[in-house]
């Protein structure tokens, strides 16, 4: 599969790389900010609609399960498709996905679907649009590859983590401004915002570098090559990292919303924009140190790995020890910053082990790692939280052990 190199192509056409740089970075910071205002959002449309924590903890887990698996096959078939039009078809999936969501939403709060079946119609609404929406953060992984040599891969994926934190800064505020008007409304923002995002992208984004090939691929064979990455043992160490620690943010911020409500007696508005604020906080304290760590001082990735584990660790011990909303605030700040360093780094070290034609795969699974950890966290963390508001934070405390000896070892393979 041929390709062109990266180096050459940004020497020949800086305007259009800066112009392409800025269109990708846009649809990443526009699909953070639906995921976020949605995350946001749940805890209180749950309670708001009758559902428990662990009926909101599978909304999650379910959907993140489907994104885990067709990320990688996404970033497979961009080999093949294209960059660009896998980014479309993503945003526009994503589009009617949430559409589709915050209508069942919107019937639960309406009292027209309730019980078990506003759960399944939640579920199922949710999943399909995970399956399209992993095909938008794969195929820009692989457009910054596309675009980038391995000395500036660290610093554009560094980019990439950047414009989701910018998108996760956004999206809470504006989800609490929005739930102003009714608790669903952010939810139709984001559909019709995402729209405009396919239609720009689809207008205006440049080609990629990456000569697409122009055979039909069996489908059955790109499931079978874009799920073969998560057996891929140049990958597995750091696979596991990236799991455990969106798996930890998970469980945090799947559970803060409840706790905000029963433990300072907030309404179910009331904790979404208490979330929301905290949320944006963490993401700007994340793209802090992505701005100054990754961009400015150039850190390498393995370092970026080691200062993401303590900084986590960090959080969650405030978070099991705190009992006023400040510190709790403080301490996912601190988890935001680990986010910050840990996401870039992951991505960079997974693109420059393998060569330029299985860029699309791998970007594919490096991108998967966030819904893995959601995968099991929202489940997991709800399901602690019914037993004890606090234990959720304490099993992020036991991760570190884990995280803290594959974080070695990656800095012993440099």
């Amino acid at each position: 599969m041929s390709q062109l190199s990266p180096s050459s192509e940004i020497a020949g056409k800086p305007t259009s790389h800066t112009f392409s740089h800025t269109m990708l970075l846009t649809a990443v910071a526009v699909t953070a900010l639906g995921q976020t205002l949605v995350f946001t959002l749940l805890p209180s449309l749950g309670r708001a609609t009758g559902m428990t924590e662990m009926q909101v903890g599978l909304i999650i887990s379910c959907s993140a399960l489907v994104f885990a698996l067709a990320s990688p096959v996404w970033g497979t078939l961009s080999e093949s498709l294209g960059r660009k039009r896998v980014m479309v078809i993503g945003l526009s999936g994503y589009s009617l996905g949430t559409l589709s969501f915050a209508v069942v939403f919107d019937l639960g709060l309406r009292g027209g679907l309730v019980g078990i079946g506003l759960v399944a119609a939640l579920v199922l609404s949710r999943m399909l649009q995970a399956a399209i929406m992993a095909a938008t953060p794969a195929a820009a992984a692989a457009y910054t590859a596309d675009i980038t040599t391995p000395a500036q891969r660290t610093q554009g994926m560094g980019r990439i983590g950047a414009a989701n934190n910018v998108g996760t800064v956004v999206g809470p505020v504006s989800g609490g401004i929005l739930a102003t008007v009714a608790l669903v409304f952010p939810l139709y923002g984001v559909a019709a915002l995402t729209a405009l995002m396919a239609i720009s992208v689809a207008l205006w984004l440049p080609p990629s570098p990456h000569r697409p090939t122009t055979r039909t691929v069996p489908l059955r064979s790109v499931l079978r090559h874009g799920l073969a990455a998560y057996a891929d043992p140049r990958l597995r160490d750091l696979l596991l990292v990236g799991v455990m620690l969106f798996m930890s943010f998970a469980l945090i911020q799947q559970t803060l919303g409840f706790l905000f409500q029963d433990q300072f007696q907030m309404s179910p508005a009331e904790a979404a924009r208490a979330l929301g604020l905290t949320m944006m906080m963490a993401a700007l304290t994340s793209l802090s140190g992505q701005l100054i760590v990754v961009q400015w001082l150039k850190a390498p990735a393995t370092l970026l790995v080691a200062l993401a584990v303590p900084s986590i660790g960090a959080g969650a011990i405030i978070l099991w020890l705190a009992e006023a909303e400040a510190l709790m605030s403080g301490a996912v700040m601190l988890v935001g910053l680990g986010l910050g360093f840990g996401m870039p780094a992951i991505m960079s070290l997974a693109s420059l082990r393998v060569p330029t034609e299985e860029q699309g795969r791998v970007a594919g699974l490096a991108s998967a790692c966030p819904a893995l950890g959601f995968i099991v966290g929202p489940l997991v963390g709800t399901g602690l939280y019914t037993l004890d508001q606090r234990w959720p934070y304490l099993l992020v405390i036991t991760l570190l052990a884990p995280m803290s000896i594959l974080a070695w070892r990656l800095a012993r393979k440099v």
